[in-house]
């Protein structure tokens, strides 16, 4: 099952991320622990409130971090096979997977590439 979704007049967090109905989307999200007592619950949520803009309801309201690098550790001298082969996927997988990356997609996270291109 793919994530939630929701009305795109909510996805505002690069418009108006204070706006008061993605705000309340936000606090339907996070699950708050029942072992807090009221005083520290509102203090949380208030935290929560306070800080919504740093909340991403979907893919499309997730932002680049500039300066941010990712760097893989691999030892010098590494070798990889150049034929890697999918594994088959079950419908169910495949559905789930196909969403996800359409999402991915129209948000701008990944782009397509030719496969000549994969090394």
């Amino acid at each position: 099952m793919l994530a939630k979704t929701f009305e795109p007049n909510i996805l505002t967090r690069r418009t108006e991320p204070f706006l008061p109905a993605r705000v309340d989307a936000v606090m339907e999200e996070i699950t708050i622990g029942n072992d807090l007592s009221p005083e520290e619950r509102g203090k949380v949520e208030g935290v929560l409130r306070e800080f919504a803009d740093c909340f991403a309801l979907s893919m499309s309201e997730v932002t680049p971090v500039e300066g941010a690098a990712h760097k893989l550790n691999i030892p010098e001298g590494s070798t990889f096979r150049t034929k890697v082969n999918q594994r088959p996927l079950s419908v169910p997988q495949r559905e789930y997977f196909n969403g996800v990356i359409d999402k991915m997609l129209d948000a701008g996270i990944i782009a397509p590439i030719s496969h000549r291109d994969v090394k």
